[in-house]
């Protein structure tokens, strides 16, 4: 009888471990073929990751196009610190063909952040105006680089306020900006969230203390931590029907690295401890107020949002957008996504973009 429990055990084992390679091996052929499928695509421009000194620091970027004599894109992630330079690839295979396109892992984040973890280990450094001025250093090096005297700004969520704010500072040096996900006030749009899902919540009969609990909460310690507490109630009532598989992307991205496998874990412990690292670049977000800023820019402005956005709510952004005032702007909404549009419907996503940017030239 033990001996053959033994054999029914070793052969779950020996198929368990068949599984696992052919898991394993799966994940490193799709990885494989990524990677030659971009050296192939952008073997006559460029494909490349690396450091450059941006303010005394080492900060990682990754450029993409397939000619260099291209308009450049500078794509800014959302968050704060949350780096997506990784998966980028799922959008910007979209864009390569009339464009190079920048991203960016900023300072006090992802493999940025463990590159100048040795000087800077507690972020000390990582400010809101820290980062504008890095991004203006950026933007120096890629005109320089790609001899442009104006570049595309691009900015998902919290990039939005980065990129919102850098246009309105330096509009010499930008020649449209793009907002995914654009934020106009992260604590009023949760605020407008609530009251959405609470009135949702009582037409279906639900019980709300729980969710009206988190709210007063939150009302009573406006942060992170309250805010996302918050949020896991009011998600309920705000399903997406088209997400983005952000594991799935890096999963089989040629460009994931064990730095970025490590910065996950960061954001995936103790939230009080990954909030506190980037405590000024949250606290600003939190009081961040588009309208604070103005509504007038000097380039073309576009906002590219998903139908079920409630991250950075879709009709505060057409609200915003529809007071901006500049020399040409467009809205563009994509059906059933939600706040990471451009990675949940890249194809969709970039269309309307491309369509922006060839539509302003003619305005």
């Amino acid at each position: 009888m033990k001996n053959k429990i033994k054999k029914v055990l070793k052969i779950i084992l020996i198929i368990l471990a068949s599984i696992l390679a052919l898991g394993v091996m799966a994940v490193i052929f799709l990885r494989l073929s990524n990677y030659l499928h971009h050296r192939i695509e952008l073997r006559n421009g460029v494909n490349e990751t690396t450091y450059i000194d941006i303010n005394g620091q080492k900060q990682y970027i990754m450029i993409m196009g397939q000619d260099e004599s291209n308009p450049v894109i500078i794509y800014l992630h959302g968050g704060p610190s949350s780096p997506d330079t990784c998966i980028t690839y799922s959008f910007t295979d979209y864009l390569t063909d009339e464009y190079t396109v920048i991203s960016w892992d900023q300072r006090g984040c992802g493999r940025t952040y463990f590159k100048n973890i040795k000087t800077d280990p507690e972020n000390s450094k990582a400010s809101f105006e820290q980062a504008l001025d890095d991004l203006d250093a950026l933007v120096t090096y890629a005109c320089k680089r790609f001899g442009k005297d104006k570049v595309i700004i691009m900015g998902h969520s919290y990039g939005t306020a980065l990129g919102s704010t850098y246009v309105k500072k330096y509009p010499d040096k930008v020649s449209a900006y793009i907002g995914i996900g654009q934020l106009v006030s992260l604590e009023e749009a949760d605020i407008h969230s609530y009251n959405d899902a609470l009135n949702k919540a009582k037409a279906a009969g639900d019980d709300t203390s729980s969710l009206e609990e988190k709210y007063a909460k939150f009302c009573e310690k406006p942060g992170i931590p309250t805010l996302l507490e918050l949020r896991e109630l009011t998600s309920k009532y705000h399903p997406v029907t088209k997400e983005a598989d952000h594991m799935g992307l890096a999963l089989f991205s040629p460009y994931a690295g064990i730095d970025d496998l490590r910065w996950l874990l960061v954001q995936m412990g103790d939230i009080e401890k990954y909030v506190s690292l980037n405590q000024k670049l949250f606290d600003f977000a939190l009081s961040f107020n588009a309208w604070a800023n103005g509504t007038s820019y000097e380039m073309p402005v576009c906002i590219i949002q998903g139908s079920e956005d409630w991250v950075c709510p879709t009709d505060m952004a057409g609200n915003y957008l529809d007071a901006v005032a500049s020399p040409y702007k467009k809205f563009y909404v994509i059906e059933g996504c939600g706040h990471d549009v451009h990675c949940a419907k890249p194809k969709e996503f970039c269309a309307d973009l491309k369509d922006f940017l060839n539509s302003s030239k003619l305005n």
